[in-house]
């Protein structure tokens, strides 16, 4: 596992001075590009034996979606209320990632944002100082969760077009 403030310093540095909605919005349509030009074996082989292949990558996508969206609805209800992380390689494990479909991810992953998308604007900026107290991260806001969240996808995005070179 990667050291945990280089991760976050590399994850943040992405969404530096851009609006991280618009970055979110973006996702899926980038990485359907990504994927109409590769060939199943590209979207299936892994680059190492300890790396996940580009189908685990959007199989991950898609489940921190559904992990991000609880978090989320969770914040704005309870403000302050303790978060978990969770284990994403025992989550790869136990959904087996690997016999996904990397395109039926990637469709949850579309469907999933889009809804999360949807509820970020519904409920307006003023309820994005909501917080939450991550079990490895410390208090974060909604706010913060939407900018993590706009730079983890780009950071597997930048991991998904390494793999397809």
């Amino acid at each position: 596992m990667p050291d945990k403030t280089d991760y976050l310093t590399r994850i943040r540095a992405y969404t530096r001075a851009k609006d991280p909605l618009e970055l979110q919005e973006q996702a899926p349509a980038i990485l359907a590009e990504l994927l109409s030009k590769a060939s199943e074996q590209q979207l299936t082989t892994r680059p190492a034996r300890d790396k996940w292949s580009v189908g685990e990558i959007l199989a991950h996508l898609a489940e921190d979606e559904i992990a991000t969206a609880w978090r989320y609805r969770q914040m704005l209800e309870h403000d302050g209320l303790r978060l978990n992380g969770f284990d994403q390689d025992s989550w790869a494990r136990t959904g087996d990632y690997a016999s996904r479909k990397p395109h039926d991810s990637l469709t949850l992953f579309r469907l999933l944002r889009q809804a999360n998308l949807k509820f970020l604007q519904q409920i307006g900026p003023e309820k994005w100082q909501c917080s939450g107290v991550h079990s490895e991260r410390g208090r974060i806001t909604i706010r913060d969760l939407v900018v993590h969240m706009a730079g983890h996808d780009l950071n597997h995005i930048e991991q998904i077009r390494t793999i397809l070179r």
